[in-house]
């Protein structure tokens, strides 16, 4: 992505390092007894961020970027090497990185996975525009500069935790879950990121289809010029994964916007029509295509349903055939 700079940062943490004894507490997050470091809660904090924090997660600031200063959650198991692949996860519109992180330890444990969870908190991202839909203009629709677009900040993240980590992976996954997953595919189409690799976007409200007469966000129309490529987007290793019961249409945090009502009735059929508009572009201009589709059967709008599908994607044994059309992964 243009404009993306590498600068230091400057990483406050929010605990200092203790021993964890009580075992039920590491269970309840799906850490094991005997995983001895912690990074404890300072005062004030809510009852889930001590538990994660007793997990062994970490948070910090980052503000080694152009844009405001947010804070950002790690985890890495004792057993996880410096080599283990890294992954973003991005969560929802309520902001609630806390909660997808700890929907998300026990799979990092399980698959020896390193966690990045940024938390685009209201106070430094304020309104859906300035998170998932890349943070392009202002309100008036004054252009930000490239380096403080929200995208601009997953390359210098990734670097800052591989440093504070000692981690070695030269690519990351993203993962994001309703309006993550929103800010993942509309990363991709973007241009994303140079040390990018595979991506899962799950459940996303609405889409940015792949469809230059249709402004950004619900399409490409005024995307800053230079960034979509659709040679490259529509090849990366890209998962479009859907709940087959995410179909409410009365849902309260359901985009509404005219653009967004014409893309489906409810989540499951626009994810259905983002990737069908996706595999006939690709067709039509001749380029590769290694999207896929995938159902999860009996889940509705939920980032807990949809992660240990997500992960088997990812990093496990969940193929799904690219260009292939939506169905449940084979067990």
């Amino acid at each position: 992505m243009r404009g993306i700079g590498l600068r230091a940062s400057r990483a406050l943490s929010t605990g200092s390092v203790k021993a964890i004894a009580a075992a039920a507490l590491l269970a309840l997050v799906g850490c094991a007894p005997g995983q001895a470091l912690a990074s404890a809660a300072p005062h004030g904090e809510t009852a889930l961020q001590k538990k994660l924090f007793a997990a062994g997660a970490k948070r910090f600031t980052f503000d080694g970027w152009a844009g405001p200063a947010f804070p950002v959650w790690t985890y890495r198991s004792a057993d996880t090497p410096a080599d283990a692949p890294v992954l973003f996860v991005f969560h929802g519109v309520k902001r609630d990185a806390d909660k997808y992180l700890g929907e998300w330890i026990g799979l990092a444990r399980k698959y020896r996975i390193a966690l990045i969870v940024p938390e685009y908190s209201r106070e430094a991202f304020p309104g859906v525009r300035s998170y998932s839909h890349g943070w392009f203009t202002e309100k008036d629709g004054t252009p930000r500069p490239a380096d403080k677009w929200s995208f601009a900040a997953i390359e210098p993240v990734f670097a800052a935790v591989k440093a504070r980590e000692g981690l070695t992976a030269e690519t990351y996954a993203l993962y994001g879950h309703s309006g993550g997953a929103q800010f993942v595919h509309r990363y991709i189409l973007a241009g994303g990121g140079p040390h990018m690799g595979r991506a899962v976007s799950a459940n996303a409200g609405s889409y940015a289809m792949p469809d230059p007469a249709v402004a950004w966000p619900f399409g490409l129309g005024g995307l800053p010029a230079g960034l979509w490529n659709p040679a490259k987007a529509l090849a990366l290793p890209v998962t479009v994964l859907l709940g087959t019961e995410d179909t409410d249409p009365n849902h309260p945090s359901l985009p509404r916007q005219p653009e967004a009502m014409a893309q489906g009735p409810y989540r499951l059929a626009r994810g259905e029509a983002f990737y069908a508009r996706a595999r006939a572009l690709a067709a039509a201009e001749h380029v590769g295509f290694g999207w896929s589709c995938a159902l999860v059967p009996g889940v509705g709008h939920d980032n807990g349903g949809m992660a240990p599908v997500a992960v088997r994607i990812l990093f496990g044994d969940a193929k799904p055939v690219a260009g292939g059309d939506c169905k449940p992964l084979s067990q």
